[in-house]
């Protein structure tokens, strides 16, 4: 790599940085009066109905912005177009009647399947699943910035983004005083505001012509992926979800703070991620095996050095944001950071699983690590408690990226 190309990775990678940090950094100003304005009861029950999030939302979005990622080094800038313009429909007409869906099914699951529920439904069941759909739009902006090593517009619309929710937050929460009620429903107001305003960004990509015959293959080459996608739940949400029935509602929202601000590091990985991923997946379109693992490596690399900064700084770190009130919640905070690491790993690994083509494989590969993220949760929660699930979370990736590497290698060995 010569001085002028790693100029422009550094240049890119801190704009990337950037569009993240700067709303992280707001939020992380702002921390210290929502966490002044919030009782553990707040952040438990934001915590709960937030966690179906890792399990929902890939049905709804569908993989439909992977897809197009996949699919933009093969194509000519007016097929590009075209399928930018088949998703973004997909992404209004079929992300909206899922979500609709998904809403009556958690409804019933919630009513009268989980008896032991410590929360209310409504509103707060409402205003978190609402928010996921309005987010397809932005997503997918921010995918074609990225695939065109377009930073600054990245940039733009990543801040503005990130501005506005904060403001909204702080807005509901510290002023209104509307405690969890205001903090789902900033999001959505957020997203819902930004939706509209894409709509309307978009009015050239509506007069294309697009019919349900092209969406077909893009659906059933999604369809595992999406299903996959959803089972990735039982990395991630099922543990918060799962933890709600130990019953210490005051701990459980001690968790969730912890949880929360160790999600923190998840900004700074997807900073480095869209840094790397075209040229990962330029790498694998081309069978560049060289320029793949140095790409990998570096993304790790900054990953890792990134988690290693916050494990030692976390005790101050979340003494200043929440204001003395939510210490306990370090070591919590402290092993979520261990799994931005542990799922850096195993997405580097699921994105090659499915440029290469294979996203049967990906969906077996989350079947057999979800049913062992299922097994070992009981038992490490009774050992454990919230201790022992937060554990779950790190090693459910290292799980994952096991099983994956022993199915690409059995493809290998068939392909013999």
């Amino acid at each position: 790599m010569n001085t002028k190309n790693l100029a422009a990775y550094a240049k890119n990678l801190f704009t990337y940085f950037g569009a993240s940090l700067i709303p992280m950094l707001l939020n992380l100003i702002s921390n210290p009066w929502i966490a002044k304005n919030m009782d553990p009861e707040d952040y438990a029950v934001t915590g709960y109905y937030t966690s179906f999030n890792s399990l929902i939302q890939p049905i709804i979005v569908f993989y439909l912005i992977h897809y197009y990622i996949k699919e933009y080094f093969n194509r000519s800038p007016h097929d590009r177009e075209r399928l930018f313009a088949i998703i973004a429909r997909a992404l209004i007409w079929f992300s909206g009647i899922v979500t609709l869906v998904c809403f009556f099914i958690l409804l019933v699951y919630l009513k009268y399947i989980t008896a032991t529920l410590s929360f209310p439904i409504f509103p707060y069941m409402a205003l978190a699943l609402a928010a996921l759909p309005l987010t397809g739009l932005f997503n997918l902006q921010l995918a074609r910035y990225r695939m065109e090593k377009n930073s600054k517009s990245f940039f733009r619309l990543s801040v503005s983004n990130g501005v506005f929710a904060t403001f909204l937050t702080v807005s509901m929460v510290v002023f209104l005083k509307w405690g969890a009620f205001g903090k789902l429903l900033a999001p959505l107001a957020c997203n819902l505001t930004v939706f509209t305003f894409l709509v309307f960004k978009f009015k050239d990509t509506w007069r294309i012509k697009t019919s349900m015959a092209e969406f077909k293959p893009i659906f059933w080459f999604c369809l595992p992926l999406a299903a996959s996608a959803m089972l990735g739940y039982f990395t991630s949400g099922f543990t918060t979800t799962y933890l709600e029935s130990v019953g210490n509602v005051r701990e459980y929202g001690i968790y969730v703070v912890g949880v929360q601000i160790g999600m923190y590091l998840n900004i700074f990985a997807t900073a480095i991620s869209n840094t790397f991923q075209p040229d990962r997946y330029e790498a694998i379109a081309t069978g560049n095996r060289r320029n793949l693992i140095k790409y990998c490596a570096l993304q790790l690399g900054l990953t890792g050095f990134v988690v290693i900064l916050f494990a030692i700084a976390a005790p101050l770190v979340i003494s200043i944001l929440t204001a003395g009130r939510y210490v306990d919640s370090t070591v919590y905070a402290q092993i979520i950071a261990i799994s931005t690491l542990t799922s850096s790993i195993y997405y580097i690994l699921n994105d090659y699983t499915i440029a290469k083509g294979y996203p049967r494989l990906y969906l077996v590969t989350t079947i057999i690590g979800s049913v062992a993220v299922i097994l070992l949760m009981p038992w490490a929660v009774s050992r454990w408690q919230y201790i022992g699930g937060t554990w779950i979370t790190v090693a459910s990736y290292l799980i994952l990226t096991l099983v994956n590497i022993a199915l690409l290698g059995l493809v290998k060995v068939r392909k013999r």
